[in-house]
């Protein structure tokens, strides 16, 4: 489960458990969210990646590349 992480300034979501739909936007009228802001949080209130396709989540393709073997990463030229 992942919570949405409200950076400073912006409206509180209408519950814990609201999600940004897809498509959904920040109003340009709100402040920037903080440089590096981590949108989401998991189960245990700690940084996580979001649900692929979210606002704010690391996409498909950043995720396979932070997961994939240094190592691997090395022998490409």
């Amino acid at each position: 489960m992942h919570k949405f992480n409200t950076p400073p300034d912006w409206p509180e979501p209408p519950s814990d458990s609201w999600r940004p739909p897809v498509g959904w936007q920040p109003d340009p009228a709100w402040p920037a969210a903080p440089k590096g802001w981590r949108f989401w949080l998991n189960r245990n209130g700690r940084h996580s990646s979001g649900p692929i396709g979210a606002y704010g989540a690391v996409d498909a393709g950043r995720l396979e590349l932070a997961t994939v073997d240094p190592g691997l990463l090395l022998m490409h030229s």
